[in-house]
């Protein structure tokens, strides 16, 4: 599990390194083409505002003060022509135009629903400071350039026309007879008009000001290109001095008004509105699609990046190790591990259990010479203790032989041969509890319980070290609980056991020391236990040791002549029990055997 978190995090932030870095190289690129592109649109837009109010703005003005009113479909061929007449507007996609409000009136494309300007109080502010808004619509790629226009007063000249008294059909403008079409007056196309002569003292304004619309001043409107219904209504504004006419036909109002021998009329209804213009700018569909380019490329690397590293730390981290672990349990049978003991292995969990594996391995082979070695030792001491007692018995044997050869047998003689059978008798004894004491290494011990006071026990095992603990210069230091319960125990094992432990205990100590033998009472749950504490003051046991020391053959005193079946026997004898050891030690400061049994071990056997 914390091999797994471990590489989880390293992946996990490798990732995230990864990522963090391709957004800042990327948002360092991104700002860089917004600069660029934000610099490019600025100067594109200055270029764009000027044709829209040089060319555009002009030819709608001229148009609308001209005429002084709003004719969609001759403004709409007035921007046609434009844009075809008109090399710098190439790039115009649609040219919208309002009259009043932001209601679209004229179109250069064909509208199939009316439009509508969506300007707040903000942006109409902007056009009145700044003259213009220009935006960038990203969906369409193109920059937008709002402008407010204002139609101006026309100056009314006196014509030529005005000085005719008749005029052919031909010179009758189509407006006049449209006008006379619409009523359904039916004039002859050879019809000649007569103007009749007025009296002088006869003239506009007094007709204006009766509320009648002169009919020479609607031939100088015509002149003038504002065609206006000669019914038209008139109403005088005494107020600012002019007139207020009202077009019945198109439903447009005018101002009229004379100045200096000169009359001027304006439109009064909307005489201001909004033009919008579209510019197409490719390059900003250029520029998105170079960046959705160099984004993808950019992921493709970062894709390829992170699978290289996480490829190369799994190849680093796990498959590298787990391979040269296969390779040293494959390579078990050899039994060549040095030249693995000795390689230098990374800090991850992996290569620790490698290196750990190399060890085990290492001391499982040293372990098997040791037991080999043991237990030849063994077998030899087992031929030693064997040989001994066949010895004697064959002796005896040959001895009983002789005496029973004799033709004449006394008395004496079979007191003899009897003391003899008891000699073979003992000698068969001596073997059979040297094969049972050499048995019971592989096969659960069978007790022989009888009640036990430990502190006695104690007493009588410490009493057979009397001599060895002063020429050892050991002194033994006791400390027993008074009131121990009595156990159920196997004396003779137990014994062993103890002897074995308080032997070792001594002979750790080469230059002297101390040995403290402690016994208390203990309630673990709500069981009550023994605990016997054997402590020296000795060299102490290697960590690396202190799990091996309970098994069979194993020895640090092969020199010494030991066999390494003390602790085994000990280890085994107390588990018989249902007790358990432990062993604290370190090198240097001595080791503690602390024996645990339970009081009434006759009840668990």
């Amino acid at each position: 599990m914390r091999l797994q978190w471990k590489y989880s995090l390293i992946i996990n932030l490798t990732v995230i390194m990864v990522l963090v870095a391709f957004y800042f190289f990327d948002s360092i690129r991104m700002r860089k083409e917004m600069s660029a592109l934000h610099a490019l649109g600025a100067e594109q837009g200055t270029t764009l505002k000027i044709i829209a109010e040089n060319t555009i703005l002009n030819a709608v003005v001229g148009e609308l003060t001209t005429s002084q009113a709003f004719n969609a479909q001759r403004l709409d061929q007035i921007i046609a022509n434009l844009k075809r007449e008109h090399q710098d507007m190439k790039n115009v996609n649609n040219v919208q135009v309002t009259l009043g409000d932001t209601h679209v009136r004229s179109s250069l494309l064909a509208q199939n629903n009316p439009a509508n300007f969506n300007l707040d109080k903000n942006e109409i502010n902007e056009i009145e400071t700044k003259g213009a808004i220009i935006d960038t619509i990203t969906e369409q790629s193109a920059t937008s350039i709002i402008i407010k226009y204002t139609v101006q007063p026309k100056r009314l000249e006196f014509t030529q026309l005005q000085s005719q008294t008749s005029l052919d059909a031909a010179d009758i403008p189509d407006e006049f007879w449209r006008m006379f079409l619409s009523t359904d007056f039916d004039l002859p196309v050879s019809t000649t008009i007569t103007v009749e002569d007025k009296r002088t003292e006869y003239n506009y304004q007094t007709a204006l000001n009766q509320g009648k619309f002169p009919f020479g001043l609607w031939r100088m409107l015509i002149a003038n290109q504002i065609y206006l219904s000669p019914d038209a209504i008139v109403k005088l504004d005494e107020e600012n001095n002019r007139w207020q006419i009202t077009d019945l036909d198109s439903g447009h109002n005018y101002n009229l008004w004379q100045d200096e021998n000169a009359f001027w009329i304006h439109i009064a209804s909307a005489d201001t509105g909004y033009i919008r213009v579209l510019f197409a700018v490719p390059y900003i569909a250029k520029s998105i699609r170079s960046s959705l380019l160099m984004h993808a490329i950019f992921i493709v690397i970062v894709g390829v990046l992170l699978v290289v590293l996480i490829d190369l730390m799994t190849n680093n981290m796990i498959l590298k190790p787990l391979a040269r672990m296969t390779e040293i349990i494959q390579n078990a049978e050899t039994g060549n591990f040095s030249s693995y003991l000795h390689k230098t292995y990374a800090s991850d969990e992996i290569s620790k259990a490698t290196r750990n594996l190399v060890r085990m391995f290492l001391q499982l082979k040293t372990s098997h010479s040791r037991k080999i070695d043991a237990l030849g030792q063994f077998a030899a001491g087992i031929a030693h203790e064997i040989r001994n007692p066949l010895n004697s018995i064959g002796m005896t044997a040959q001895h009983l032989k002789t005496i029973f050869s004799q033709p004449d047998v006394s008395p004496k003689d079979i007191d003899e041969a009897i003391e003899l059978l008891d000699i073979v008798d003992e000698k068969i004894e001596d073997l059979k509890q040297t094969s049972e004491q050499f048995l019971t290494l592989n096969r659960p011990r069978k007790l022989d319980l009888t009640t036990v006071n430990l502190n006695e026990l104690l007493d009588s095992v410490l009493s057979e070290f009397v001599l060895i603990a002063e020429e050892a210069n050991v002194q033994i230091n006791k400390s027993y609980y008074t009131e121990l319960p009595d156990l159920q125990l196997d004396e003779m094992l137990m014994r062993q056991t103890i002897f074995n432990i308080v032997q070792n205990s001594i002979q750790a100590m080469p230059k002297g020391g101390s040995v403290y033998i402690t016994t208390t009472v203990e309630k673990i749950g709500n069981m009550p236990y023994i605990l016997l504490e054997i402590r020296d003051t000795g060299i102490g046991i290697p960590e690396e040791n202190q799990e091996l020391i309970y098994d069979a053959y194993f020895t640090t005193k092969e020199s010494d002549g030991g066999v390494g079946l003390g602790l085994a026997i000990s280890h085994q004898a107390i588990t018989a029990h249902q007790g358990r050891v432990e062993v604290k030690s370190k090198v240097g400061m001595g080791t503690a055997f602390n024996i645990t049994l339970p009081v009434n071990t006759s009840e668990n056997k």
